[in-house]
């Protein structure tokens, strides 16, 4: 038998380039050989028509997902968006995870008004949304936003308040444990228990377009039934949740307005922000929460304007807006909630209309004191928990009393003579 004699010879710069191009091309070719795999399971609707669910293009977004994932519990056991959605099945929402928030929407699209200022607005946002992707296909132009153009827009602006909330607060991600087994290490200043501001779990929005749907998801994962929006703590999770509809009926249809809602997400965002710094261990006094709830919200337009009640409140004229001419009245007249006795409010029931826009306004004097004092504040404040067993070791009203002077210099009385002097400077008479 003969054996035939092959001589090796290295391979050449070329060649081997050529090798390496070749095998590049087939790895890609089956990354979208299965991406187009999945897409074809996909249902349609579930298809983003701007990244169409191109991971890249979703990285460039900041988005962790579409789904399915984690969202909340029923009960003491954790629910995916699977279960959400086999339980509502004629709802087609729309999900997404970004870094900080897991969202859900049943949005309905939208037509931008020609209304100047809200037009400008909203280019200016779809600007930025497709600088940060490089999407041609979203056009800052567009007369209508669709529900995935909603989507991308409402997790755009969560995350850019969650960006403003750190930097007010003098914290980043790296702030906080990571999680429970980094939680160990953490002995000396308390900084929570997880990596989203102190919680463990993302911060959850669910935006219902109908009342009916928003009311089943409430009754079927909270076993709770309320008539407006609704904050939840889902302890299993360690996340904070927020839901609303856009009919809401005690809304008076108001929230179908993108600006309104937007506004509105604000308002609650902080709420859930606040809270969730250095961890859900206790509700923050009501004057913090909803005084700073609607600073942020009238950022976005001062003509909507949202209020945390208590059970059965009466709702608030929609046309009193005008928030700097009430206060400047108020204080021109000494017609005003005492800071001494707002700051023991515990519901959100104690407080009429005046009394919500003199929290703004404090807040809106406050603020003008600069980030380091908000942050040392707010750090106090919140911070009134043992490092090692993560128990209360104090009250907070009288925790609050000390951030207050300690950060601002100011006792509840000096804030009140100061913010009147300030309020009259500052806002106009008409």
């Amino acid at each position: 038998m003969t054996c035939a004699r092959t001589t090796a010879r290295p391979a050449s710069p070329q060649r081997g380039r050529s090798v390496r191009c070749a095998l590049a091309c087939l790895a890609l070719a089956l990354l979208a050989g299965g991406a187009a795999a999945q897409r074809d399971q996909t249902p349609r609707w579930r298809i983003d028509p701007y990244t169409r669910n191109d991971p890249r293009l979703m990285e460039r977004l900041g988005y962790v997902s579409y789904g399915p994932f984690e969202f909340g519990q029923r009960g003491t056991k954790p629910v995916t968006t699977t279960d959400i959605d086999a339980h509502l099945e004629d709802d087609q929402i729309l999900w997404v995870e970004t870094a900080h928030f897991k969202i859900g929407m049943t949005l309905e699209e939208w037509v931008v008004p020609l209304d100047p200022p809200i037009k400008a607005k909203i280019r200016a946002e779809l600007t930025e949304l497709q600088e940060r992707s490089g999407i041609s296909r979203i056009n800052p132009k567009t007369r209508k936003l669709d529900r995935w153009l909603r989507l991308h827009l409402f997790a755009q602006r969560l995350e850019k308040h969650y960006a403003r909330m750190s930097a007010l607060l003098g914290v980043t991600d790296d702030s906080f444990p990571k999680d429970p087994e980094d939680r160990k290490q953490w002995t000396g200043q308390y900084a929570g228990e997880g990596p989203f501001l102190g919680q463990r779990g993302k911060y959850l929005f669910l935006l219902f377009e109908r009342d009916r749907d928003y009311d089943d998801y409430l009754a079927s994962f909270t076993g709770r039934r309320t008539i407006g929006g609704q904050q939840w703590n889902f302890i299993e999770v360690d996340s904070l949740f927020y839901g609303c509809s856009a009919d809401n009926p005690e809304e008076d249809g108001r929230l179908r307005d993108d600006t309104a809602m937007h506004g509105h997400v604000m308002h609650a965002a902080t709420h859930s922000l606040l809270n969730g710094y250095l961890h859900y261990n206790y509700d923050m006094p009501v004057w913090i929460r909803e005084g700073l709830a609607h600073w942020f919200e009238r950022e976005v337009s001062p003509r909507f304007n949202s209020y945390t009640r208590g059970e059965g409140a009466a709702m608030f004229e929609a046309s009193k807006w005008r928030f700097d001419l009430e206060a400047r009245s108020m204080a021109a007249n000494d017609d005003f909630t005492p800071m001494s006795e707002a700051m023991q409010w515990r519901d959100f029931g104690q407080m009429d209309f005046e009394d919500h826009v003199a929290l703004w306004s404090r807040w809106d004097y406050l603020l003008t004191f600069g980030q380091e004092k908000f942050a040392k504040f707010m750090r106090m404040a919140k911070g009134q928990i043992d490092p090692i067993s993560g128990m209360l070791n104090g009250d907070v009203l009288d925790g609050t009393r000390e951030a207050l002077r300690e950060a601002y210099g100011l006792t509840p009385l000096t804030l009140d003579e100061r913010w009147k002097a300030w309020a009259l400077e500052t806002y106009p008479t008409r």
